[in-house]
């Protein structure tokens, strides 16, 4: 339930109200959560960052939590509601670990969504589809009255959540793929916890997979670096090689795994665009291949690109993807999982780098090509 709201684009730096504490956060640098009494704040900067304009979600557990509290033009979020819309299939896993599935109502194309729990209350027609794209039906999600939606400021996202708040919907922003840590990425499921009335639930999960990652990291690095395989990440797209920047999610992963990223003195936290010529003389001799798109077979990625012939781990056949999990419409779990499970992932990686010291490890996301 939403006692009041303003405009995402209205919101300036402020100074945090007098009597709430920071709580710190371990690895997320995109939002920070304060605590006063029954009450949470929750203060998230926005991108593209212009003008110091924040986003703050003053979140209680009742409205009666927020009697004598100054609004201070914030929206303020009782996290007793039933009815929640989210737009990113990567905000699925915070409902799943948070025993909050049933909340949500809602989803542009459904068929994205690879969670099994999620995916049932889909197929009993519990969770209306709202479309994609363009087509995005925000009638429906007005008709609706959802208690929040959640959008990523990534693309049109702010835009759609102008359109959501035209209609009298409540929106919250959620900025985790700015992160490039990936244990800093893990820590929004704290974020979603606050919105839930769920923080303590959060956090128990949080130390759960940062313990998991930590361990894995502890293991790799005691490995030398003549004992560190070289990695090349990415690859064609319209003669274009798209491949994870040096302050990447995935950069990070492969150190920490125990590789020896490529392209890790390349900076930039999104994807790099990379000429044939410069990647060849980078990586012709890499070790492995990890994240190779989703081919289904080294044929058809030959097929697909006869340069790809050029490179080691091509012709070893070391070549991974991150197809192994597959949802019920053909959604690959990775994308829509593997970012809060970050633990997850690394011990994938570390499978696929030094089997011999993830001898009983199961893989989760990657999986081998083969002709």
């Amino acid at each position: 339930m939403i006692i009041s709201m303003v405009s995402c684009n209205s919101n300036k730096t402020q100074k945090i109200p007098e009597g709430f504490r920071e709580i710190p956060l371990e690895f997320g640098q995109g939002f920070k959560i304060y605590e006063k009494e029954k009450l949470f704040l929750l203060e998230i900067r926005p991108f593209p960052a212009n003008d110091q304009k924040v986003f703050h979600y003053l979140v209680g557990a009742s409205q009666g939590d927020f009697k004598g509290e100054s609004s201070r033009g914030y929206t303020q979020i009782t996290a007793d509601g039933d009815a929640i819309v989210l737009s990113e299939t990567t905000q699925i896993p915070h409902l799943v670990l948070l025993d909050a599935a049933d909340k949500l109502v809602a989803f542009p194309n459904l068929d994205l969504i690879s969670s099994e729990v999620v995916r049932e209350k889909i197929n009993q027609g519990s969770i209306e589809d709202l479309g994609s794209g363009p087509s995005l039906n925000f009638e429906k999600a007005v008709d609706l009255s959802p208690d929040w939606v959640m959008v990523s400021s990534f693309g049109d996202g702010l835009k759609k959540a102008d359109q959501l708040e035209k209609g009298g919907i409540p929106v919250v922003i959620n900025n985790e793929f700015l992160e490039s840590h990936p244990l800093g990425r893990a820590e929004w499921i704290k974020f979603t916890g606050v919105l839930l009335g769920k923080y303590a639930m959060a956090d128990s999960v949080f130390k759960i997979i940062r313990d998991n990652y930590l361990l894995t990291k502890k293991v790799s690095q005691a490995i030398s670096k003549e004992k560190r395989p070289t990695v090349l990440s990415g690859n064609f797209y319209r003669d274009i090689w798209y491949a994870p920047g040096g302050n990447s999610w995935m950069s990070q992963l492969i150190l920490d795994a125990g590789g020896l990223y490529v392209f890790q003195n390349l900076p930039g936290r999104g994807s790099l665009e990379l000429n044939y010529e410069y990647v060849l003389d980078r990586a012709k001799d890499a070790d492995l291949w990890i994240g190779a798109s989703d081919y289904k077979d080294l044929t058809s990625m030959d097929h697909s690109d006869r340069r790809y012939r050029d490179f080691k781990a091509f012709k070893d056949k070391q070549v991974y993807t991150y197809t192994l999990g597959r949802g019920e419409k053909g959604g690959i779990l990775y994308f829509e999982e593997g970012y809060l499970r970050p633990d997850w992932v690394v011990m994938d990686l570390l499978k696929i780098m030094h089997p011999s010291l993830a001898k009983d490890h199961q893989f989760h996301y990657f999986t081998p090509l083969y002709e």
